[in-house]
């Protein structure tokens, strides 16, 4: 669905007035939507993050390689945000898969500075940000050019234009955003609030089933 698409199905569950045509550019600097829509905008926005935090999407799923260099230890891993989550990291050449590492362990391997090795990564850890993209950090010490590929979990950046599409799941969106409008109004408390809540968190569980059928396996649990 597409954000006007999930604003109007939020503002008919409120008996409110639909927008009945795309807006240009920012739906915040539209003068053809007036501030209560605007308001639901915002809260379609918040239900969407929330959703997205929830689980690791199959949809939101990307795989992002970057090249070292010798001597090199630092790199932005570009396409990634602040909400970026790593699912793993894996060298090309042999397969190798890295593990993620305690920042303060990899900032405690680089000293004595005479004793720092230099070789294939074997671990990574994020230390920080680059341009808005994940600073991630290889131990060992790269002695040369390694193809080294991250699958990552990136979320949609927040709806902003008429005619974007949402990516994950749009029924508990819809309904995480008429929730949070119900209690809004003041509304919180009564039936009508407790049953929207229920019907979201259904939908979500429900949703997240749907999903984990995709990704056979991370779910398992295997006693010892």
């Amino acid at each position: 669905m597409t954000y006007r698409e999930l604003i109007n199905s939020v503002l008919r569950r409120l008996r409110e007035s639909t927008i009945t045509s795309n807006w240009s550019g920012n739906l915040n600097d539209s003068n053809s939507v007036n501030d209560y829509q605007k308001l639901i905008g915002e809260l379609v926005n918040e239900a969407k993050r929330e959703v997205e935090d929830a689980w690791n999407w199959s949809i939101l799923r990307y795989s992002t390689a970057i090249s070292t260099l010798a001597d090199e230890q630092i790199y932005a891993l570009p396409g990634t945000t602040q909400r970026t989550r790593i699912l793993m990291a894996q060298e090309q050449s042999n397969g190798t898969v890295l593990q993620e590492m305690a920042d303060s362990y990899l900032q405690f391997t680089k000293y004595p500075a005479s004793s720092v090795q230099k070789t294939l990564p074997h671990y990574y850890s994020i230390t920080g940000f680059i341009g808005g993209a994940l600073q991630v950090e290889f131990d060992p010490v790269p002695d040369a050019t390694y193809g080294i590929t991250f699958r990552t979990i990136t979320p949609q950046g927040d709806l902003t234009n008429a005619s974007t599409e949402l990516l994950v799941p749009h029924h508990p969106v819809i309904l995480g955003a008429w929730a949070r409008a119900i209690a809004e109004r003041g509304e919180d408390g009564g039936s009508m609030s407790d049953m929207v809540a229920a019907q979201y968190q259904n939908a979500l569980a429900d949703a997240i089933q749907i999903d984990a059928g995709r990704t056979v396996g991370e779910v398992d649990f295997y006693a010892r």
